[in-house]
C-alpha cells in the first residue's frame, strides 16, 4: 500500500517541462552487479544516456553554430605556418607583431574575433552560468600559462623536471584547481538547495527519488573528462611550440583533437545545470548564499507570497531569501517563524510539511502553496 502511494505521488508530481524522466531511461548493456563499481558505472551511463537524449531535444542551431565557431577559432589559433618553419625566437613585442605576414596576421585577427563571438554566444545561451563560463575559460588559459612556465627551460617536460623551476607553474595550477573545485561545489550545493526547496515532501522516499532524478554523477564525470582534455591540450600545444623547428606534428594533432572535443563538453557543463535549475537560479555555494544574506542584513526578508492551491486564499507561509519555507508556529501564543519540517526554536513544536487552508480546509504539501517553476 505504501509503495502504491509513493508511485501515485510520483505520477502526480511528474515534471511537465521534461519530455522524459531519468528513471525512464533503459539501456540493454548494463554491467552485472557482481563486478566492482558496477552500480556506479551503470548510474553514470544511465545519466549520460538521459542527458544525451535531453541535449538532442533541447539544443538548437544556435548551439551548434556557436560550437562550430568556437572549434574554428581554436584551430585557427593553433595552426600557424610560421611555427612550421621554426619561427624567430629573437623577435618579440611590437617587432614580432610587425614581422608577421599579412595572411598570418589576418588569421590571428580572425581567430580572436571568432573567440569573441563564441564567448558572446555562451554568455547569451547560458544566462545562469555567465560568470562561470568566463571563469572556466580563464582557468583554461591559466593551465596554458602554467605549461609555459613548466616548459620554458625544459621543452621535454615532464621528463627531466626540476622542482626549483616549477614554482610559478605549480602555483598557477593550485589556483586553477581551487576555483574549479569551488565551481563544482557551487553546482552541487545549488542542486541540493533546489531539491530541498522545490521538491519538499514529507515522505523521505519521495525526496530520495527526486534527488536521484537530479543526480549529477554523470555531469561530474563529464566535468572531470573536460579538465583532463584541457590539460592535455595545454601540454601538447605548449610542447609543440617549445620544440619549434622539430617535425613533431603528433603533439599538434593531439592538441587539436583534445581542444576541439573539449568545446562541446564545455557547453554541456554550462547547459545541464541551467536546464536542471531553471533560468532564475543562481549557482553558488551555501557559504556564499549565507554570506550574501548576511550582507543584505535582512535574513528573514521573504521574497515569494503563498496562497492555497485550491481556493487561492493568501497563506502565512512564506519563502525566505535563503529559499527556506517558513510558517508561524501552530502552538497557541507562539508566533515564531518555523521552517517547514523543523521544530520551533521557542516552544519546540514540530512544524508539519503539509498545511491546512483555513478557508476551504484543503490539506496540501507546503510547496504546493507556491506557483510552479520552470525547472524539474
Amino acid at each position: 500500500m505504501a509503495e502504491e502511494t509513493v508511485e501515485g505521488d510520483l505520477g502526480g508530481r511528474r515534471h511537465t517541462n521534461l519530455p522524459f524522466r531519468m528513471a525512464e531511461m533503459e539501456f540493454a548493456f548494463a554491467i552485472p552487479q557482481r563486478y566492482p563499481l558496477a552500480n556506479e558505472v551503470n548510474t553514470i551511463v544511465r545519466e549520460w544516456y538521459f542527458q544525451f537524449n535531453l541535449l538532442r531535444n533541447d539544443w538548437k542551431k544556435q548551439h551548434v553554430s556557436a560550437l562550430l565557431f568556437g572549434m574554428l577559432a581554436f584551430c585557427l589559433g593553433s595552426i600557424s605556418p610560421e611555427l612550421w618553419g621554426g619561427g624567430d625566437a629573437t623577435i618579440s613585442g611590437v617587432d614580432g607583431i610587425l614581422a608577421v605576414s599579412g595572411f598570418q596576421f589576418f588569421q590571428i585577427l580572425l581567430s580572436i574575433l571568432l573567440w569573441a563571438w563564441f564567448v558572446y554566444q555562451a554568455w547569451t545561451l547560458f544566462p545562469v552560468m555567465r560568470v562561470h563560463a568566463i571563469s572556466l575559460l580563464v582557468m583554461w588559459n591559466g593551465l596554458m600559462v602554467s605549461q609555459i612556465f613548466f616548459q620554458r627551460n625544459n621543452s621535454a617536460f615532464p621528463s627531466g623536471l626540476n622542482l626549483s623551476e616549477m614554482m610559478e607553474g605549480t602555483l598557477i595550477i593550485l589556483v586553477v584547481f581551487f576555483f574549479l573545485f569551488f565551481f563544482w561545489k557551487a553546482v552541487i550545493e545549488t542542486r541540493d538547495l533546489h531539491v530541498e526547496i522545490n521538491h519538499l515532501h514529507e515522505d523521505v522516499r519521495m525526496m530520495e527519488i527526486e534527488m536521484a532524478e537530479h543526480s549529477l554523477k554523470g555531469w561530474t564525470a563529464i566535468f572531470g573528462v573536460w579538465i583532463a582534455l584541457i590539460i592535455i591540450a595545454s601540454w601538447t600545444g605548449t610542447r609543440h611550440i617549445s620544440s619549434y623547428g622539430d617535425e613533431n606534428y603528433g603533439y599538434l594533432i593531439v592538441h587539436l583533437l583534445s581542444g576541439s572535443i573539449s568545446m562541446p563538453l564545455f557547453f554541456f557543463i554550462l547547459w545541464y545545470p541551467q536546464r536542471m535549475l531553471g533560468n532564475q537560479a543562481r549557482v553558488r555555494t551555501r557559504a556564499a548564499l549565507d554570506a550574501a544574506i548576511e550582507m543584505e542584513g535582512e535574513p528573514s526578508n521573504t521574497v515569494v507570497k503563498a496562497m492555497c492551491p485550491e481556493c487561492s486564499e493568501p497563506s502565512l507561509l512564506a519563502r525566505e531569501a535563503s529559499g527556506a519555507l517558513v510558517h508561524p508556529c501552530h502552538n497557541t501564543g507562539c508566533s515564531t517563524m518555523v521552517a517547514i519540517g523543523m521544530a520551533c526554536a521557542t516552544c519546540d513544536t514540530k512544524m508539519p510539511s503539509r498545511l491546512e487552508c483555513k478557508a476551504c480546509g484543503v490539506n496540501a504539501p507546503a510547496l504546493d502553496y507556491f506557483p510552479d517553476q520552470d525547472v524539474w
